[in-house]
């Protein structure tokens, strides 16, 4: 069962994405319709109907837009074209969107409204549509139908007059966006002049592919001063337009020949329509492959910041300094428990007295059988206790000594972790950056994939539980381990210094008692015991501990590994996390090398 359902998920998917097509134009442009149509690509409905509207222009008429200032004669002019007074003409401004001049077999109009419906009228009313003065429904454009010959292969688009609606250029209105070709309409009297260059440049993604300048009322000048024009006219604007020409529409109404329209019809008529719309649909096939491309150099170019950030912190990471830090604690550490020892046997030593005492032992000599004699001597004293007290509750100096110690080696082992905490923070920065950046990133192009921007707003969105949360867990395992072994230092050590204390007082305390038994026993034997300097010494160290902690400080460094881990994990972790970053480039990558080999196909259109 579930094998019959991949087969038919394949022969379905290869019905839909693995066409086979001829080699004519229409063929290879329907083939490279097919590969955008790639699932992967996630393209939105926008750039899919930009894309049917690119191929479908194929079969359609060419678009040629008629520009120019309002009062330039724009209307008269395609009056003039259409045989018929159908566009209004005045001295205000008066259209407000743009009017597509198609072929039928009739005259009619359309109007299509911003809600999408549309609907068929006379074309007396195209006035009233076509003045801002009405309050209208929301109309998109006006679509003229009229049974002119020149426009079964042009469609010839009114375009508001510039300036008329405080709009200084026409790249606004989308329904321009498939214009193949432009008239520039100017008044004879602005020609060459700098605002009117001024103009063409503001509206020069328009006429980007070219066109005709058609300069009006050349009625108004002589033939001298028409020469001299013209002359002038082609230094400014033959690097915009393709050709020039000088009409007179007032002339047309009863000259044509001389009115000079005939050129322009035999402009027009004379264009190479089927490689006008070759080189457009290249154009815009391309254009499309370029917002794509653009879309996911845009996502890489933000995962390569991403990932040298990550570089970045392991070499914050790569240094030897806390490493330093951290051997110097424990050289520290080491040193102030045996200061803390040092200060405990001073202060022994200086409880060890002497005292009188006496024993009797069996008198020597022919008559002092059964008799015996007191023997007086000086003998070391060690009251345990006394010396407690005068130690730690009749003086507060040993408890103030002490408590500065375990507070300061606290201090360092908080600074070690403070350590671990900024590096932790070299890296949590840059990701609360990249989420702050680009968990609301927008696409600057209606065209651009909604899904893909949106996967990568997720993303994003997610880095701080992606990237953070797992070295937020190490650092708190580290610096667990840190208070684990502090703990351990001061139980065992710096807060055991009372016990360490009472245990070595009376260790010497029972040993000086012993000694004295024996020596009473037999003093040529035995002698009394005065415990050493560095026996005390020894004696306190080893009830301090210090001797295990100076194996877990020095000898097997249990800070320094503890750190020596954290990096070792943060490292690991990293370069997963870079991994993970490899791969979305990589995915990337692979669509734009799609669209690489789609740019490839429309090359050789």
């Amino acid at each position: 069962m579930q094998n019959d359902l991949i087969e038919d998920f394949l022969k379905a998917y290869e019905k839909t994405y693995c066409k086979s097509f001829d080699d004519s134009f229409e063929g290879k442009i329907l083939s490279i319709k097919n590969a955008f149509l790639e699932p992967s690509l996630r393209l939105n409905g926008v750039f899919l109907k930009e894309l049917e509207g690119i191929i479908a222009s194929y079969k359609k008429p060419i678009n040629i837009a008629i520009i120019g200032q309002f009062s330039s004669g724009k209307s008269t002019l395609l009056n003039l074209i259409l045989k018929k007074e159908c566009l209004p003409t005045g001295v205000v401004p008066v259209t407000f969107k743009p009017t597509f001049l198609r072929y039928a077999k009739e005259y009619f109009l359309r109007v299509e409204y911003e809600d999408g419906s549309d609907e068929i009228v006379d074309i007396s009313k195209l006035s009233h549509f076509s003045d801002q003065r009405n309050e209208l429904k929301e109309t998109k454009s006006l679509h003229l139908f009229a049974p002119v010959e020149l426009l079964k292969n042009i469609t010839l688009i009114d375009t508001p007059g510039l300036n008329a609606n405080d709009i200084d250029t026409l790249t606004t209105y989308k329904e321009l966006s498939f214009m193949h070709s432009a008239i520039w309409l100017s008044l004879i009297d602005n020609a060459g002049k700098k605002s009117e260059e001024e103009a063409i440049k503001a509206n020069a993604k328009l006429l980007e592919r070219g066109g005709i300048c058609v300069l009006n009322q050349k009625d108004k000048l002589n033939q001298e001063e028409l020469d001299n024009v013209l002359s002038y006219a082609h230094l400014v604007f033959d690097k915009y337009f393709k050709k020039l020409i000088a009409i007179s529409c007032k002339e047309a109404k009863t000259d044509l020949k001389k009115s000079n329209l005939p050129l322009l019809y035999e402009y027009l008529e004379g264009l190479d329509y089927e490689n006008i719309k070759k080189d457009f649909i290249r154009e815009k096939l391309d254009l499309l492959c370029v917002i794509l491309l653009n879309q996911y150099d845009l996502f890489q170019d933000t995962l390569e910041q991403l990932k040298l950030k990550l570089d970045e912190v392991l070499e914050f990471f790569y240094t030897k300094e806390l490493e330093r830090k951290i051997q110097i604690l424990n050289h520290h550490c080491l040193d102030k428990l045996k200061l803390v020892g040092e200060k405990i046997a001073q202060e022994i030593l200086k409880s060890i007295k002497e005292k009188e005492s006496c024993y009797y032992k069996e008198a020597k000599g022919l008559f002092k059988k059964n008799l015996y004699e007191k023997v007086t001597y000086k003998a070391p004293y060690l009251s345990s206790d006394d010396a407690f007290l005068a130690m730690f509750y009749h003086s507060e100096t040993m408890n103030k000594e002490f408590k500065k110690m375990k507070n300061e080696i606290a201090l360092e082992f908080n600074q070690i972790k403070d350590e671990f905490f900024q590096l932790f923070r070299t890296l949590e920065e840059p990701i609360l950056l990249f989420k702050a950046q680009f968990s609301n990133l927008q696409k600057e192009n209606e065209l651009e994939s909604e899904e893909e921007f949106a996967s990568f707003r997720s993303f994003a969105s997610a880095s701080e539980e992606f990237f953070v949360k797992d070295f937020k867990q190490l650092l708190f395992k580290s610096q667990l381990e840190l208070d684990l072994f502090l703990e351990k230092l001061n139980l065992k050590a710096l807060a055991n210094y009372e016990s360490a204390t009472k245990l070595a007082l009376g260790f010497f305390s029972t040993k000086m008692n012993a000694s004295k038994e024996f020596y009473e026993l037999d003093s040529t034997e035995f002698s009394l015991y005065y415990p050493k300097a560095s026996e005390v010494y020894q004696r306190v160290l080893s009830e301090l501990n210090v001797y295990e902690f100076e194996d877990l400080l020095l000898n097997k460094p249990v800070v320094l590994k503890i750190y020596q881990n954290y990096i070792q994990t943060f490292t690991k972790l990293i370069e997963a996390k870079k991994h993970f970053i490899q791969n979305l480039h990589h995915e990337f990558e692979a669509k734009k090398s799609m669209i690489s080999s789609i740019k490839s196909q429309i090359a050789k259109l």
